[in-house]
This record gives C-alpha cells, structure tokens and sequence, in this order.
C-alpha cells in the first residue's frame, strides 16, 4: 500500500521493524496541513507510533512558518530520521532538522534506502515519547 498526500509517498519499508518511508517529492513550500496530511498517512499503516522513518527529500521544498511550528509540537510521531539526500543543496537539511524540531531524534542521511535501513538497525536510540492526545 502506498499513501500519496499530493506532494509526498507513504509506504511501509519494513513491518517488522516499524520503518515508514516518506518519499516527499513536491517542490515549493510545504505548509502546515501537508505536514498533517503525512502524519496521518502514516498512521493508516499498522505501525506503532512513533515509527522509525526514512525521509526521501525527491523534491525542491521547504517547510512554511507554520508547518515549522507544526513540526516542532508533533514531531512525536517520529523516532529515528534518516534523510536520503537526492540534491547536494540539501546536504544541510538533516542537522538543521536535528538542531530545530527533532532535537530528541536520532537524525542522520545518507544516500540509499538500503544504507537509511542499516543506520536506523544499527543504532542504540531509545524511542521517543508518543504524542499525548
């Protein structure tokens, strides 16, 4: 089963594990609603939250003010992030998400789906806390 919101791919990477992929291939800002519309793709899998997610950056895009401020208050969906970085000019973008709305995320990047998979198998990150209700 795949999710598409419109400007990102949501599938399941491996069950067993609780890896979600999110391929987000929109270019141009993303706001507040699409960060929620992914969210909630990614619930529709039967997956415990927080899952361990591999973020596909396919596309040119940014996050608006408020999907910014969004990100900060629901990143409990997440645990582990690991970037697959398409384009050289988001090399940046992994520790700029580590240092702003996943400070308590393991997030690293690579350049592989196979290399995102053994970095998040390989690491000894406690998970984080569920979102509250």
């Amino acid at each position: 089963m795949i999710v598409d919101t419109g400007k990102a791919r949501i599938s399941l990477f491996n069950d067993k594990e609780n890896i979600i992929v999110v391929d987000i291939y929109a270019n141009g800002e993303l706001g507040m609603n699409d960060v929620d519309d992914i969210h909630a793709g990614i619930e529709k899998f039967d997956v415990s939250i927080p899952v361990d997610t591999i973020c596909v950056k396919s596309g040119n895009n940014y996050l608006s003010k408020e999907a910014f401020e969004y990100s900060l208050e629901h990143n409990c969906i997440h645990n582990q992030v690991v970037y697959v970085i398409k384009h050289m000019e988001d090399i940046h973008f992994p520790s700029h998400a580590q240092e702003t709305y996943f400070k308590e995320h393991l997030v690293d990047y690579c350049t592989s789906l196979d290399e995102a998979f053994r970095l998040i198998k390989n690491s000894s990150h406690q998970p984080v806390k569920h979102c509250p209700s």
